[in-house]
């Protein structure tokens, strides 16, 4: 049943994507395009989408594929404001949103917020992330997208607090990825990193 789902909305996305410019998308997604191609980098890898029959290479799982073909066809150029948002903060975010924050809040309180720093931080390198000075005790930038970039912050545990943290968005992302994308992409950097294969193909 899902994999009829699936299937059913990949060819919605290549019909959608069919009826844009290659040029337009490109200038409005961050994107070169030439030889009937697109290429970006998610989550630190760098891959070819072609446009006549939606394949990517190298192939990616395939919620994750299908999150890059909406982000082409959504993208529609707004610049990146630099303050950012909670997934609950999205456009129609509360119920879908408030869900992935909790999760996101649990699995930093029970599974990444425990590890070494160092440890998080090869986790987080190896999807590409970039670390940056924050008012947390780690923050690391995912770029999902050219733009679309996903922060990761983390307070670490002490003797007096569990350790907390959360995602959080740029206050642009509604222009890119529709709320249930959103969760998609942070669903599949928190997969990642903790070592789940939900997402597996």
């Amino acid at each position: 049943m899902e994999n009829r789902q699936f299937e059913a909305m990949l060819a919605v996305a290549q019909e959608r994507l069919a009826q844009h410019a290659p040029e337009d998308i490109a200038g409005k997604a961050g994107t070169q395009y030439a030889d009937g191609s697109f290429s970006l980098k998610t989550l630190g890898q760098t891959v070819t989408v072609r446009l006549s029959d939606c394949t990517i290479q190298p192939p990616l799982s395939k919620w994750h594929a299908l999150t890059l073909l909406h982000y082409l066809d959504l993208a529609d150029g707004a610049p990146l404001t630099g303050r950012t948002i909670t997934f609950s903060q999205y456009k129609d975010g509360l119920v879908r949103g408030g869900g992935l924050d909790r999760n996101a809040e649990l699995i930093v309180r029970r599974d990444l917020g425990i590890l070494p720093p160092e440890e998080l931080e090869r986790r987080c390198r190896s999807l590409g992330a970039e670390l940056l000075p924050s008012n947390a005790d780690f923050c690391a930038r995912f770029d999902f997208a050219p733009r679309y970039p996903v922060w990761l912050k983390v307070w670490f545990a002490d003797e007096e607090f569990p350790a907390s943290g959360r995602l959080l968005l740029d206050e642009s992302a509604p222009h890119y990825l529709t709320i249930e994308d959103a969760v998609t992409v942070g669903s599949l950097i928190l997969d990642q990193l903790t070592g789940a294969q939900h997402w597996a193909v």
